[in-house]
């Protein structure tokens, strides 16, 4: 079994983040305490900061967005209707703005016939829209999301999830990801085999597990050819 993450991995999720960031400063520009230019990367500081503390369980999908709205705005005195009002705007931007890789849809397409699934850490409508969006989703049977279970990668629960509705022993399984502690070191460490696809080049140093590196998904076949789980 084959799994893939999302974000990074087949969709772009940092490009779209920071426009639509920039569509929601531009709406309420009078009320956020910081400059334009440096807004993209503020927001995604702050989604960063308080969506992994929703992966382990310490905070609401709901809750670690308002969360991130009243940090964005400086504002803790926020209603939730106040904070939900304003993500509204974002999420209406963003989601418009994802698009998958290039390199997505082909890598795919090579892979018909072999048993993919998904291992992300997102909402579970929001990570299936993109992939619907995207023209990916029939390609993934099984799809595991950190809402569903309560946790998110790099915890081992929704690792050994997917592998149970898969089917599957982890040691049978591969996991394809770009961040080197949720999906590598994690995926490592639950017995599954992990594919880091490496798109901005990180030093070599980061990878501390047996690991192939990639930087594009037009590399991953030559990876798999040879693997039990994936002839």
């Amino acid at each position: 079994m084959i799994f893939f993450d999302i974000d990074g991995t087949l969709i772009d999720h940092a490009s779209a983040s920071a426009a639509a960031s920039l569509q929601l400063f531009n709406h309420f520009s009078s009320e956020i305490p910081f400059r334009r230019e440096d807004f993209p990367l503020i927001w995604e500081t702050a989604l960063m900061k308080h969506f992994n503390r929703f992966c382990r369980g310490e905070i609401s999908l709901f809750g670690q967005r308002r969360a991130r709205i009243r940090d964005v705005f400086a504002n803790s005195t926020f209603t939730e209707e106040d904070c939900d009002a304003r993500y509204r705007v974002f999420i209406s931007h963003y989601e418009g703005l994802t698009q998958p890789f290039d390199d997505a849809a082909p890598c795919m397409k090579r892979l018909e016939g072999k048993r993919l699934g998904i291992i992300s850490n997102g909402a579970r409508e929001q990570q299936i829209g993109k992939l619907r969006r995207a023209g990916l989703l029939h390609h993934f049977p099984v799809t595991v999301f950190s809402e569903d279970v309560g946790l998110g990668k790099p915890a081992a629960k929704i690792f050994l999830e997917a592998c149970r509705l898969a089917g599957e022993n982890p040691a049978n399984c591969i996991h394809i990801g770009d961040d080197l502690t949720a999906d590598v070191h994690a995926s490592n460490a639950v017995g599954l085999t992990p594919v880091w696809l490496d798109r901005i080049g990180g030093p070599d140093s980061q990878l501390q597990v047996r690991a192939a590196r990639i930087t594009s998904l037009n590399d991953l076949s030559a990876v798999l050819d040879g693997k039990p789980c994936c002839v």
